[in-house]
């Protein structure tokens, strides 16, 4: 398997658990706590990490279905960044977890900035092998 191809699942197997775990099948106290730390209700607050959990599942499905496309990679980066700072904003005592948004979304972060690198790399089906190896072999 290729470092794009482990960045790319990876990053939808995130997008994918994210989405389910602690938003579909809870939601956990912590998404309802970022919520409701908007000053919505917590009716409003399962509702929202619903909506969220929904988008994720989602997204993840778009990470792989636009597999040579660099926009879910850099929206997944502008994301990790949003997400990373609302957490910290909303709920900073998430920080201090032995699991927190820190460490997921620096790892994340980091999978995509690697998979974009692996893009530049990426075959070009349109391009004949030979300007291809030229390409390579340039660096361009």
């Amino acid at each position: 398997m290729s470092s794009y191809a482990l960045c790319r699942l990876s990053i939808a197997f995130v997008w994918l658990y994210h989405g389910l775990v602690p938003k579909l099948l809870g939601p956990h106290r912590d998404e309802l706590a970022m919520n409701m730390a908007l000053g919505l209700t917590a009716e409003n607050a399962q509702l929202l990490a619903r909506v969220g959990g929904v988008s994720e599942v989602l997204f993840s499905a778009v990470v792989i279905l636009f597999w040579k496309q660099r926009w879910p990679l850099v929206l997944t980066v502008a994301g990790m960044v949003a997400l990373l700072i609302y957490s910290l904003i909303a709920v900073p005592t998430l920080a201090m977890g032995a699991f927190n948004p820190v460490t997921t979304n620096l790892c994340v972060l980091a999978l995509s900035l690697v998979a974009l690198k692996q893009w530049e790399n990426l075959p070009d089906p349109s391009l004949s092998r030979d300007i291809q190896l030229d390409r390579q072999s340039t660096g361009r």
